[in-house]
């Protein structure tokens, strides 16, 4: 399955949550592999922070080709693929392969209408892919206040599946990509930790977790790592 995170506007948290997802399939015993398609390569640099092992990331700066993820996709249970903050012909070759397309969305007016010109995109490429289905994700919501509270009914314009789960604003999203791991291995009892299983078993339904084949690899063992010191993040939930 090929799983693609796509959104024209940057700073929606779109990088974060397609790493944390890949690390929890990986958690999952699924064997994931991560395609960094942005230039900017943010994901590279993830990686390269404790040359973390959790799972396989390749940068691809350009068009993802149809043959190219069918060869790949033959080693892996499922193919994430971080595309760019951008309209273009990188975003439309990934949205022409791929399954399932996620639109993460902060729940602000200018992500709201942003959205949009994604929406337009996707539509351009469906002749493509008749396949492709699409779901939003409500994301970096401040808890308890009344904008993330209002996002889910902001959306209903769009008239698609929304995943039930929301991802909040929390500064263990922010330390554990700075410390160049996953949330799960920074503070696997946080409610970000939690927050990002939730959205796998979404993504991934129960009963194929459980019917899921034992592996022929070893299942990643996380180090836990010690949280960043004197970092200060504003209006964040710390959990």
């Amino acid at each position: 399955m090929i799983i693609s995170f796509v959104n024209q506007k940057g700073g929606v948290g779109k990088t974060t949550t397609a790493i944390n997802l890949t690390a929890s399939l990986k958690r999952k015993n699924y064997n994931p592999l991560f395609i960094d398609a942005d230039p900017q390569g943010s994901a590279i640099q993830w990686h390269a922070v404790e040359n973390n092992q959790a799972f396989e990331i390749l940068h691809h700066p350009g068009p993802v080709h149809e043959t190219e993820v069918e060869v790949l996709s033959k080693d892996y249970d499922y193919v994430i693929v971080d595309a760019p903050p951008a309209i273009g012909e990188i975003s439309k070759s990934i949205l022409a392969i791929t399954d399932l397309a996620i639109i993460p969305l902060s729940p602000s007016s200018l992500d709201v209408w942003s959205c949009r010109g994604t929406l337009e995109m996707i539509d351009e490429v469906r002749p493509l892919n008749p396949d492709l289905k699409v779901k939003l994700l409500i994301n970096r919501i401040i808890p308890g206040t009344r904008v993330g509270r209002d996002a889910r009914k902001a959306i209903e314009v769009f008239e698609l599946d929304v995943f039930d789960t929301e991802l909040c604003q929390r500064v263990a999203f922010i330390d554990a990509m700075t410390s160049g791991v996953s949330v799960m291995q920074y503070a696997p009892s946080s409610k970000a930790a939690d927050e990002i299983e939730r959205l796998c078993e979404e993504v991934v339904p129960q009963a194929a977790l459980e019917a899921s084949p034992t592996p022929a690899y070893q299942p990643y063992n996380e180090p836990q790592n010690e949280p960043a010191e004197n970092l200060v993040w504003g209006n964040f939930d710390r959990n």
